[in-house]
């Protein structure tokens, strides 16, 4: 697991300072979008052989913290991809590409017996002015991205979910290099800690921050990231461990045994992860655990 972490940490790293390197003044940026986030989450069904997209609801959050430059995938590296078009003109207008949960379910036993699940995943674009479509894609063996789905999205409807951040979550500012469109914006949310161990997470969050720092390329590196801190108190401290038959009421339900392996820890309740992070600007999500191993 450390491995699979510092491999995704490099990955946050290369993609997020490669876009931020190339300038934020883009003309194209000003026409289509604003200066905040949208956030459409959707369901992401199906299994080893077949799979359907469905959007759940589309949120209106903070400053939109990523590139204004590069608002086309230079890579688009990843089994998915999303890609924005102007409703009007049918204008590609952003892309990214990414993997996702649901796209390592289908390797797992079950994935490949056919058994079905459904996944909640959400993606992230500067708000739009316009009218715009929602495509996603996903790429075949032949290396090549197909459309599953598309939707048209009208940024002034009324059914986007406009409501204030929750005010039991606190965050906590750990490093400020600059704008968050010019750094790589990471968030650590916390996950099992109780109202009354709030110190244990801001202790926790400055030793990972100062250990991470340690080490190369982040060290040199440093004064291109903002790190944050956020955490909504849980019931119970730690989390669930299915196999050792010990289960917690925690802020985002995050256990071990994931897809049947002991040590693999992840949370599948996607929309609290996103309501949580969203409190601040962030180009990726860490979740800091209050456990013992």
């Amino acid at each position: 697991m450390k491995r699979r972490l510092i491999f995704f940490l490099m990955a946050v790293i290369t993609f997020s300072l490669s876009l931020a390197a190339q300038g934020q003044n883009n003309p194209a940026f000003d026409r289509y979008f604003t200066d905040k986030t949208m956030r459409i989450d959707y369901y992401h069904a199906g299994h080893s052989q077949e799979e359907t997209v469905a959007i759940d609801r589309v949120y209106q959050e903070g400053i939109w913290a990523g590139p204004r430059k590069n608002l086309l995938d230079p890579f688009m590296r990843g089994r998915y991809a999303v890609k924005i078009y102007d409703a009007a003109t049918r204008e590609l207008i952003y892309s990214r590409a990414f993997d996702s949960l649901f796209g390592e379910y289908k390797t797992t036993e079950e994935g490949l017996k056919g058994i079905r699940k459904v996944f909640h995943e959400s993606a992230l674009i500067p708000y739009p002015k316009n009218k715009i479509i929602f495509a996603f894609e996903v790429r075949d063996r032949q290396n090549n991205f197909h459309e599953i789905f598309a939707q048209k999205i009208n940024p002034a409807s009324v059914f986007i979910i406009r409501e204030k951040p929750d005010p039991d979550v606190k965050v906590f500012e750990v490093l400020k290099n600059g704008p968050p469109q010019e750094k790589v914006d990471v968030v650590f949310v916390g996950e099992g800690y109780r109202q009354s161990e709030e110190a244990k997470f801001k202790a926790d969050l400055n030793r990972f921050t100062a250990v991470f720092f340690s080490q190369e390329p982040y060290r040199s590196l440093k004064d291109k990231f903002n790190i944050y801190g956020v955490l909504k108190p849980s019931a119970e401290s730690g989390c669930d461990e299915p196999s050792h038959g010990q289960f917690r009421n925690t802020a985002l339900g995050a256990s071990f045994d994931s897809f049947g392996s002991e040590r693999y820890l992840l949370t599948e309740d996607n929309q609290n992860l996103r309501q949580i992070a969203g409190r601040v600007p962030y180009d990726a999500i860490l979740i800091m655990i209050n456990h013992q191993r």
